[in-house]
């Protein structure tokens, strides 16, 4: 099932279609909502605070939000730069309660030349806070980054055994089926 309708492909085929990430964090100090542009807005009837103030010289930046692959859960880097002294502290304080937390990433599409939104919230990310990354460099500059991992990412882990009869038979006592690994199998169709 798509979480995209019809009329939100004929809305996105657009000439003028822009993009809005959407974050909704769940932090030590309380639910925080955030989006990658400047200023307050209200979509999908919730209050999103901006991140990027480019005249006060904070900046974030989104990694691509790749397709998952088989054996592999998908990530997504949330960075901020030009964070204050103060904010640097706080995150910093509060890492260990920051890691692990709830942190659902949305997407919107709208119009720039109106500002109006195309394409309502679309909740394409559901994961959770990794533990906060910070580097700087010299006295001023100082910059916050995030990951927010899949709900699958602990799922990312080999299972620790072996493919074998014995060692599925360890696993799930009673598991006749690891008798037939690495055994070839023909199969005869009578017609």
């Amino acid at each position: 099932m798509s979480i995209f309708t019809e009329d939100d492909f004929d809305r996105l085929s657009g000439p003028h279609v822009a993009r809005l990430w959407f974050a909704e964090i769940d932090l030590p100090s309380g639910l925080k909502r955030a989006h990658n542009g400047v200023g307050r807005i209200t979509v999908g009837e919730r209050e999103w605070l901006g991140v990027t103030d480019p005249l006060g010289g904070q900046l974030v930046s989104v990694t691509a939000v790749e397709d998952p692959r088989f054996g592999q859960a998908p990530s997504v880097v949330i960075t901020l730069g030009g964070v204050s002294a103060q904010s640097w502290k706080e995150i910093k304080q509060t890492a260990r309660e920051i890691e692990g937390r709830r942190c659902d990433l949305y997407w919107a599409a709208f119009d720039p030349e109106t500002g109006e939104i195309d394409v309502n919230l679309k909740k394409l990310f559901p994961g959770k806070v990794s533990a906060p990354e910070l580097t700087r460099a010299g006295i001023g500059l100082r910059n916050a980054s995030f990951t927010i991992e899949s709900i699958w990412q602990s799922q990312n882990y080999p299972f620790g055994g072996r493919w074998n009869a014995s060692d599925q038979e360890r696993r799930y006592p009673g598991d006749k089926g690891g008798q037939f690994i690495g055994v070839e199998v023909t199969e005869i169709f009578n017609t």
